[in-house]
């Protein structure tokens, strides 16, 4: 199914668990991934998008990452 993902932005919630970070994109369901490093995140949610929405990971768009942090979250764009 060919979308219009490359002109949409994407809201990407990391939190740390562990060793990893945990990716979530609240505007997709079901659409969760993890990196090892922080800056892995946006190309991790960037396949992991392209993956739902049957699309090339070139043509997802803008990540927006926000990192969960207690009591609060801080953008990462």
């Amino acid at each position: 199914m060919k979308s219009d993902a490359g002109t949409l932005g994407h809201r990407v919630d990391v939190v740390r668990s562990g060793e990893w970070w945990a990716i979530t994109v609240p505007s997709l369901r079901g659409v969760f991934s993890q990196a090892r490093h922080l800056d892995e995140v946006p190309a991790a949610a960037r396949e992991a998008i392209a993956m739902m929405l049957d699309v090339d990971p070139a043509d997802v768009g803008l990540i927006d990452v926000l990192m969960q942090e207690q009591g609060g979250s801080e953008s990462l764009a």
